[in-house]
């Protein structure tokens, strides 16, 4: 069985890229004079989930390779694609995280808003309604239920 290699290179930019948007988006509360820990809380859910789709996009390559394995030696003719799933999800989280940080350093600097580029991603409103939808705001059979 060939060895289980996973790179950890696009893990660690991920890591920095949330670890950057955290530290950006806590400088814009302080210079804002709005330090929410509920916000901070809700943030760092946000980074659980990315971590846990990093571990499931790693848990897909392992089993690709061990299935493969399995299979080769039992004679069957099946093979899985093996998908570079923990870069694709990094990339993602790169990207997510890239343009949240812009946001946090247009909220340190109104001058970053001006460039060229940022025209692009719109503004972002602090004050715009929540669009998440959480566990008690589920509808059951057309009914408003709410939960806990």
């Amino acid at each position: 069985m060939e060895g289980i290699w996973i790179d950890w290179h696009p893990v660690a930019v991920a890591a920095v890229m949330m670890l950057l948007d955290i530290a950006t988006g806590f400088a814009g509360a302080a210079k804002a004079g709005t330090i929410d820990s509920g916000k901070m809380r809700d943030g760092i859910w946000h980074k659980a989930g990315f971590c846990c789709l990093i571990v499931l996009a790693a848990v897909y390559e392992v089993a690709v390779v061990w299935i493969d394995f399995e299979t080769a030696q039992a004679g069957i003719g099946v093979a899985i694609p093996d998908l570079p799933a923990v870069g694709v999800m990094c990339a993602y989280i790169v990207l997510t995280e890239l343009v949240s940080v812009l946001e946090n350093l247009c909220a340190l600097n109104p001058d970053i808003a001006g460039l060229p580029f940022m025209g692009r991603l719109g503004k972002h409103d602090p004050a715009a309604p929540d669009m998440t939808v959480g566990v008690e705001d589920i509808d059951v059979d057309g009914k408003h239920v709410k939960v806990g």
